[in-house]
């Protein structure tokens, strides 16, 4: 029997499990029982433009040790789920990375992460054009994940759901360590870092391997991964730091998604298309970063940022020989080039009342695109005549102001503002007879604002923040019209935002809390409007509206006891109706969304608990832990959702009391063997729209650290 549906009334997903409810109940109250209450720690976000001490909007930090502690460290899903405003939704499909969303964006993302500005040590993740990769952050070599949700995260750029900056902290020990799991599926990983330190110079450099059969036919993947970081202190006034990345994934198989039907009778299969016409991915990707910081007087720091990115991806499509005929058709192998380059030069300065900083942001990419027919004569799956050759060009331009201020001691402010260029180039160089030139040039000048103010009270605050964001298309957004005619969308414009947010933060002895609640209004959001075979189109709607209520609770009642919760409930809608023209086989049909209908992709009601039973010197834990996801639509019209769910996970961690020499742990996930979907691919086309999640699943690890 399939799964039920949840009903059209939204209920948190805690709901299936009532012990957690009366947990949520009596910890809180536990916690408020302890003697002294403590001082609300100033909330410092270190990633941040100015070196703040209050930061008057939603934001979560991750600290390097929840990132690793019983943790596979491979999928920034591990460290996400707990973040309030944050959905981290696994595709188990090692060909399209997970999908993040905050606040409901990035649920149209096909692959990759769209809607979020990436950073790791100061280098961009995310690309020119705004499309980000989650696999460049290292789980196994940061010390801290920010993530900033709202208004005050806008400044960041072209991204309208905030910004996650991981953040490498060298410190003076001389250490190596080395880690490997195994687990269901035939998957394994092994991990090998050292730290080290003599006089000015600090560094650290790991490598890691991770195989896998995948849990569905032809979902087989490896990744090899290799990173660097070098730090030179010369003094106290300057600080150089290297940072190189290397990603390799040959020949990942893509199962592609199943069909409602498919998913009800075999809910780890695999569609036939995918085997019969091999689809795959191989992703090939080279960074490296320099940041130099010079205090030149008191309060006082220049900063500059340098960084280029090389990235390769073949990609071998599921679209029939029949689909590929017509000769403006872009064929169904994708191989990809991107080379980007980039500079960072801002100034900083601090005093008694507050800070302020500016910058300047430059920036090229150049993307060789070619497409390829993925047959030849009656054998599929292998690379074809050429139906696509073309150059794109981005070249952005952005300068970005913020500063920080007080008013006595209980109240702050924050203000930003960011205006930025993007001019899109292409150049067509595969003309024929039907296929003319599509060589076209698209330039977007858009601003982003905010401002946010705190006012601070005995163990907690409270803040508001109003913002102005935007997002531009991507150069894969631009890639494909919904009318099937060759060339750059050049219909497809810019998505603009307003968003406003209050909330309010405690801590104190034994817990922490906060909530938010938040509305965003948008103006031509870019929205998915087919998916095909693994290439999808984009058009603009008309209005939409986000409201939302955001909120965790995490603390330690008892030495031996700690508990996590979080939650998000959103509604997500197109406020006005609107149309586009989809051709597909050939075929023009009129889609027309009607006012009200939900934003595909996001789940109203999501959640995550966890208790954990520990030693006092955490020697020895056992956490459980659940999350839960109310019903997920899959288009536009809201025709089909992906039903909810709640899932639990067991996890046993021991390591030596002084944190040396071994550490292992074990995990159980989806511990009750229970049936659901990872994620869904909005609007596609062939209703493959379920990206299935595994069964029952176990990880055995073992680790060794040792060193100064």
């Amino acid at each position: 029997m399939p799964p039920r549906t949840l009903p059209s009334t939204p209920r948190s997903p805690l709901h299936a499990s009532p012990c957690w409810c009366t947990l949520l109940l009596l910890l809180p109250t536990a916690a408020f029982a302890q003697s002294a209450p403590e001082t609300l720690d100033r909330v410092q976000v270190s990633g941040h433009r100015i070196p703040l001490t209050q930061f008057p909007g939603a934001a979560t930090v991750i600290d390097g040790e929840t990132l690793r502690d019983g943790q596979r460290q491979l999928s920034l899903a591990e460290a996400l789920q707990a973040v309030p405003g944050v959905i981290a939704m696994e595709r188990y499909n090692y060909a399209q990375d997970l999908q993040l969303q905050s606040r409901g964006f990035g649920a149209r993302s096909t692959f990759g992460v769209r809607g979020l500005s990436l950073v790791t040590d100061g280098i961009p993740a995310s690309a020119l054009d705004g499309q980000g990769q989650a696999s460049g952050f290292a789980l196994s070599m940061l010390d801290r994940i920010e993530v900033l949700r709202g208004p005050l995260a806008l400044q960041y750029g072209n991204a309208a759901g905030g910004a996650i900056l991981g953040e490498s902290v060298l410190g003076d020990d001389n250490r190596l360590r080395a880690q490997g799991w195994l687990g269901s599926d035939a998957s394994h990983r092994l991990l090998l870092r050292g730290d080290g330190a003599r006089g000015d110079w600090r560094a650290r450099g790991g490598i890691s391997r991770f195989d896998t059969d995948g849990h569905r036919p032809h979902s087989a993947a490896r990744r090899d991964e290799a990173h660097g970081i070098v730090q030179w202190t010369p003094g106290t006034r300057h600080r150089l730091q290297l940072v190189v990345d290397a990603l390799d994934q040959p020949d990942t198989d893509d199962p592609l998604g199943l069909t409602p039907a498919q998913w009800r009778l075999t809910p780890e299969g695999t569609d036939p298309v995918a085997i019969s016409f091999d689809t795959r991915k191989r992703i090939e990707q080279r960074q490296a970063g320099l940041r130099w910081g010079w205090d030149y007087a008191q309060g006082r720091e220049l900063q500059l940022a340098l960084w280029h990115t090389r990235r390769e991806v073949e990609q071998f499509l599921a679209i029939p020989v029949a689909v590929q005929r017509p000769p403006s058709h872009a064929g169904g192998v994708i191989d990809l080039g991107r080379r980007s380059t980039g500079l960072s030069l801002s100034h900083r300065s601090s005093g008694a009342h507050g800070a302020w900083a500016a910058g300047i942001d430059l920036g090229t990419l150049h993307e060789d695109r070619r497409g390829f027919e993925n047959f030849i004569g009656s054998q599929l799956g292998v690379r074809g005549r050429l139906r696509r050759d073309e150059s794109n060009r981005v070249r952005t331009s952005e300068a970005w102001l913020s500063g920080e201020t007080h008013w006595g001691d209980h109240w702050s402010g924050l203000a930003a503002v960011r205006r930025g260029r993007l001019r899109f180039t292409s150049s067509d160089h595969y003309i024929a007879p039907g296929n003319g030139d599509d060589s076209g040039r698209l330039e977007y000048g858009e601003t982003a604002l905010s401002a946010g103010v705190a006012r601070r009270f005995g163990k907690g605050e409270v803040f508001a923040s109003l913002g102005r964001g935007y997002e531009t298309p991507t150069v894969t957004e631009l890639a494909y019209r919904p009318d099937g005619a060759g060339g750059l969308n050049t219909a497809l414009g810019p998505a603009h935002f307003n968003s406003g947010e209050i909330g309010a933060r405690w801590r104190g002895a034994g817990y922490q809390a906060s909530v938010a609640l938040y509305r965003i209004d948008g103006r031509d959001e870019i929205t998915q409007v087919m998916s095909s075979g693994g290439r999808s189109s984009y058009a603009n709607a008309a209005r939409t509206r986000r409201d939302g209520l955001e909120a965790s609770l995490s603390g330690e009642p008892h030495p031996n006891l700690g508990y996590a919760f979080s939650a998000n409930l959103i509604d997500a809608r197109f406020r006005q109706g609107w149309q586009t023209t989809v051709v597909r086989n050939g075929i023009a049909t009129v889609r027309q969304v009607a006012a009200g209908n939900r934003i595909p992709g996001i789940p109203r009601v999501q959640g995550f608990a966890r208790l954990d039973l520990h030693r006092a010197d955490r020697s020895l834990a056992l956490s459980l832990e659940t999350t839960g996801n109310a019903a997920i639509p899959v288009d536009d019209d809201n025709s089909a959702a992906a039903p909810g769910n709640v899932r639990h996970a067991l996890a046993l961690r021991w390591q030596h009391p002084d944190a040396s020499g071994w550490h292992a742990f074990a995990r159980i996930d989806n511990l009750l063997d229970k049936r659901y979907v990872g994620s869904v691919i909005v609007n596609e086309s062939n209703g493959r729209s379920f990206e299935p999640a595994p069964g029952r699943s176990f990880t055995i690890g073992l680790g060794w650290q040792g060193g100064e």
